[in-house]
């Protein structure tokens, strides 16, 4: 599968967004998979990661990076909370963690958008004004342990370019629930007159609550009593989303959620990972890298090798309580089939099925080689014998989805996998889009009940290993420029520290189709004008290893000693010269396509530098949305291009095949070398392993010499994990198996 990290490990730091600024409606999911972003590490800094966007009172907006602060007192003490009279009304945020109570007559509603927005508060204005008080509640998470006054100064400048702006008092103030935060008063002058403000930090954990409050000066002071008292009863507190304590939950951040959670849409490991806990299919992979049953108890080949007989499982059910039958199987593949185009893996996972490229096309609606024998067993033909068959089920495209659960979906105005009615280990209890997703354990599971009760995917966060630190989540994802602090053995942090082998490559694409890496001269000179040894571990240290071939350690077939290609910039040059565009000034505009919001990453970079000194070429960039760029990448892909991936099975035609075959879907550079092809035809079918092994690494060894992409590193997987966390299992194929999970007492 595509990775979704695939450079994002190196993306640059925290993004400031602009103070004041309306609200966003909440979005509205697609069936196509549009909505969220990949993961992005922040370094850590004394700054926080995000900035809320209040909604004050209708003034103009302040310009988010002012050139000074105004002066403002010195706080020499710490005040002591307001009492917070018992006429107030309780509002609590679960799913975040704060509570505050307000006068009757305020109205405090959550935001059904995005954080770092929480709570939009609003009180009555009085008659001779139609601009009412408003104020909000939101939620910014640090990127390092921080102060609460610390995170006051980084939010004033926001708001000092309003005409006359200036402080009125700091203070730091004790909470009523004994939590300290810090307060700051202010003034400013509007075409109406003078308005107020207060704004009021408060520290939890890795967390930063802003509580912001602005009027009309006369309203705001009328009402200044009650503002006090409501700010001084918010209360930060462990988030129980749906009321679930802590220890019944695993908790976890996955940033911002899956882009689809339908198995046959789904490429890439950021939504995988999710679709993996809620659907299942006939088979599946160990960590040991042994093939299993799942749906299917049992199944028996022919002895052609052509014909697989599966027989379902008794016990297996759907979500609602539902018997899976082999016609569920039938349908699942004839559905993922029938997408076509808009299914990106069913051509490469479900292809060796007879008649299942028809229905690709659109020629046929069903697939012959898939016959329903009764309810409980499915016949299944594909076109030659193929080691690697029963391998490519695990592949979520062969997973088991519901006719009705998605037929009753068709007209309605959100996808059907909103709510999905599988067959996995977890089953879907609430998603809000964007902040948090829970799953409950499917108690009737046909492998059992999952042991954790509940899995709770927090989607809105900040650095991972800051919010393990604090305790907020019970497993972090480690990225390379925190490894070195980690592992140091003086670090608590170091003993939860595990580190996972992957089955997964990253490396640059080079469009063989189009000018200039046409020339196999002008691709080689390209990878040997980069020092990738330097390049990688300068920038990930020994936490990956330098690729100089196409198949990862652990993969049956690696090539620990193939022929790399040396770093020799002389060479490159030469090579250059000796093609067909006859050196740097003959070659036609380089455009390095790559995934990235505001700037390439270091990596990207570091290669961009390198080409430009050692060849003489400069590479330009364009960037595209992380959102979508696997997703267009085929039609958008310019000259050079990033590319990720993790094994979908632990063969070599999942690497070699599946990405460099002339003519294959996942073959984005369009690579095509007419010997390479015959090496691998002739792997498909041979019956005999080490035969086929010989033959993938002839294969390899001539992509490598033939510079069909320039590899860069083997991936390796890096987590904190609690002592309390129990079985979790981390497979090679970068996915963490929760089933197996209990909670122990902490």
């Amino acid at each position: 599968m595509k990775t979704a990290r695939l450079f994002a490990l190196l993306a640059a730091g925290s993004l400031l967004a602009a103070a004041c600024t309306t609200p966003a409606p909440t979005p509205t999911p697609e069936p196509t998979p549009t909505a969220t972003a990949t993961a992005t590490p922040v370094p850590p800094t004394p700054t926080p990661t995000a900035t809320p966007s209040p909604t004050p009172s209708p003034t103009p907006s302040p310009t988010p990076t002012p050139t000074a602060t105004p002066p403002a007192p010195t706080p020499t003490s710490v005040a002591a909370a307001v009492t917070v009279p018992e006429t107030f009304v309780s509002y609590t945020d679960e799913t975040f963690g704060f509570s505050l109570r307000h006068p009757p007559g305020w109205e405090v509603e959550a935001n059904t958008g995005n954080p770092p927005q929480l709570a939009f508060i609003t009180v009555p204005g009085a008659a001779t004004t139609d601009t009412p008080v408003q104020g909000l509640v939101s939620l910014l998470y640090n990127a390092e342990l921080v102060s609460a006054d610390s995170i006051a100064d980084f939010l004033l400048p926001q708001f000092v370019s309003r005409e006359g702006f200036r402080t009125i008092e700091e203070r730091e103030v004790k909470l009523a629930g004994g939590e300290a935060a810090f307060q700051i008063g202010f003034q400013w002058r509007t075409a109406k007159g003078l308005s107020q403000g207060l704004m009021q930090t408060t520290v939890h954990g890795s967390k930063s609550y802003l509580m912001l409050l602005e009027a009309p000066q006369d309203i705001f002071q009328a009402n200044m009593g009650d503002i006090q008292a409501a700010f001084s009863s918010l209360h930060p507190q462990e988030p129980t989303p749906l009321g679930i304590p802590r220890s019944q939950a695993l908790t976890l951040y996955f940033d911002e959620g899956p882009l689809t959670l339908d198995p046959a849409i789904g490429q890439e490991s950021q939504s995988i990972q999710y679709i993996m806990q809620l659907y299942s299919g006939l088979v599946s992979f160990g960590p040991d890298l042994v093939l299993k049953p799942e749906v299917a108890k049992e199944w028996a080949v022919s002895g052609d090798g052509t014909v697989y007989t599966f027989t379902i499982r008794d016990n297996a059910k759907f979500h609602d309580g539902r018997k899976v039958a082999a016609q569920d199987v039938k349908y699942s593949w004839e559905r993922a089939a029938g997408l076509g185009s808009r299914s990106p893996t069913v051509g490469t996972y479900l292809d060796d099925i007879v008649g299942a490229t028809t229905v690709i096309a659109g020629k046929a609606k069903e697939i012959t080689g898939v016959e329903v024998i009764n309810e409980s067993t499915l016949k299944v033909t594909i076109d030659a014998p193929k080691a690697y068959f029963l391998a490519k089920l695990s592949h979520p495209v062969a997973f088991l989805v519901d006719q009705k659960n998605i037929e009753a979906a068709i007209g309605a105005p959100l996808p059907w996998w909103l709510k999905p009615n599988g067959t996995g280990p977890f089953k879907m209890n609430k998603w809000e889009i964007r902040n948090i997703m829970v799953l409950d354990a499917n108690q009737d599971y046909y492998a059992g009940a999952p042991a954790t009760p509940h899995l709770v995917f927090r989607m809105y966060g900040g650095v991972p290993s800051l919010m393990y630190q604090t305790g907020e989540i019970d497993m972090a994802q480690v990225f390379a420029n925190e490894l070195p602090t980690i592992k140091d053995v003086t670090n608590p942090l170091s003993k939860d520290l595990v580190e996972t082998p992957e089955l997964s490559i990253f490396y640059v694409g080079l469009a063989a189709d189009k000018p200039p890496f046409d020339d196999p001269l002008v691709r080689r000179a390209f990878l040997m004008a980069i020092d990738r040894e330097k390049l990688v571990k300068g920038i990930f240290g020994e936490s990956q290893t330098v690729a100089h071939g196409l198949m990862p350690p652990g993969l049956p077939g690696y090539n620990s000693s193939i022929p790399p290609i040396p770093f020799d910039p002389a060479q490159a040059k030469d090579l250059l010269a000796q093609s067909s565009y006859k050196g740097a000034q003959g070659l036609p505009d380089v455009i390095y396509t790559t995934s990235g919001a505001t700037e390439p990453s270091s990596i990207v970079t570091g290669m961009l530098d390198q080409w430009r000194a050692n060849l003489g070429v400069d590479v330009k960039v364009r960037l595209m949305d992380p959102n979508l760029y696997f997703y267009v990448l085929e039609q958008a892909v310019d000259n050079i291009f990033d590319y990720g991936w993790l094994a979908d099975y632990p063969d070599a035609h999942n690497f070699l095949d599946v990405l460099f075959h002339g003519g294959a879907k996942n073959n984005v550079g369009k690579y095509s070398n007419p010997e390479v092809d015959a090496l691998l035809d002739q792997a498909r079918v041979e019956p005999l392993a080490s035969k086929r092994i010989e033959l993938y690494q002839k294969a390899e060894a001539l992509m490598v010499q033939d510079a069909a992409a320039i590899p860069l590193y083997f991936g390796r997987d890096y987590s904190l994990v609690k002592p309390y966390v129990k079985g979790l299992v981390f497979s090679p194929f970068g996915m963490a198996d929760f089933k197996g999970v209990s909670l122990a007492a902490r």
